[in-house]
């Protein structure tokens, strides 16, 4: 059943707080190696979890299609490359000296933390569910790549937890919203497409593909009505 209360939005931004500013912290102390290393793990962590979220679907027809359609909707809408300039325009009016390749991290960050796949699908996800876990397998991962941000840009990366928890409550919110109109069909065709995104996340940051992420989350809209007609 789903839960009334968002407690894996909460878990998620309370460890990029907690890591954002550790790794403010601990920058001198913290190995290049490591930077170097994790960020692979973590790719193989998103390919696992998006695995484990494709296998439950009912209607493979439906989810490729949704996917299909929806990029193509997301490619021709440029959303990704919408919120980047938007970002970069909020970037300019606010009051933060910062160099560039920090205010780079901070926007992959806030992409990352706040308008991921993963992030928006986890929120509708435990809004409709009461599952948390694909909130809460993100937060361990996010704590780290946290940290691993905050030793380059500094504790302006656990801030981005404020607008991560925003964009949270309102997915989560809203998922609630139409949750009385979900079938279970199309619960694991949701969870599927969202395993898909994940999946494509996770090979970005392995850096075995580059694709634009942020372009295939309409898929997750189309994904019911294509679950009730297919």
């Amino acid at each position: 059943g789903a839960d009334s209360m968002p407690y894996g939005i909460m878990i998620n931004c309370t460890a990029v707080l907690i890591g954002g500013l550790m790794g403010a912290f601990l920058k001198d102390y913290f190995p290049d190696k490591l930077k170097e290393s994790l960020p692979g793990i973590f790719g193989l962590s998103a390919i696992t979890m998006g695995v484990t979220l494709i296998i439950r679907l009912e209607s493979l027809s439906a989810v490729i299609l949704a996917v299909i359609i929806g990029t193509v909707i997301g490619e021709l809408l440029n959303l990704e490359t919408n919120l980047m300039h938007g970002l970069h325009g909020l970037e300019s009016r606010l009051p933060l000296s910062l160099d560039d390749r920090q205010l780079d991290v901070l926007i992959s960050m806030i992409i990352l933390f706040c308008f991921s796949g993963t992030g928006i699908f986890g929120a509708m996800n435990s809004a409709m569910t009461g599952d948390h876990s694909v909130l809460i397998a993100k937060a361990i991962m996010d704590f780290f790549t946290a940290i691993i941000f905050g030793t380059t840009a500094g504790y302006l990366v656990g801030f981005v937890a404020i607008p991560q928890f925003l964009v949270g409550i309102l997915l989560f919110a809203g998922a609630s919203y139409i949750l009385p109109f979900v079938t279970e069909t199309m619960l694991s065709n949701f969870k599927a497409c969202g395993g898909i995104i994940t999946l494509a996340v996770g090979l970005k940051i392995a850096d075995i593909k580059r694709s634009r992420v942020l372009n295939i989350l309409p898929s997750l809209v189309l994904v019911f009505p294509f679950s009730l007609f297919l």
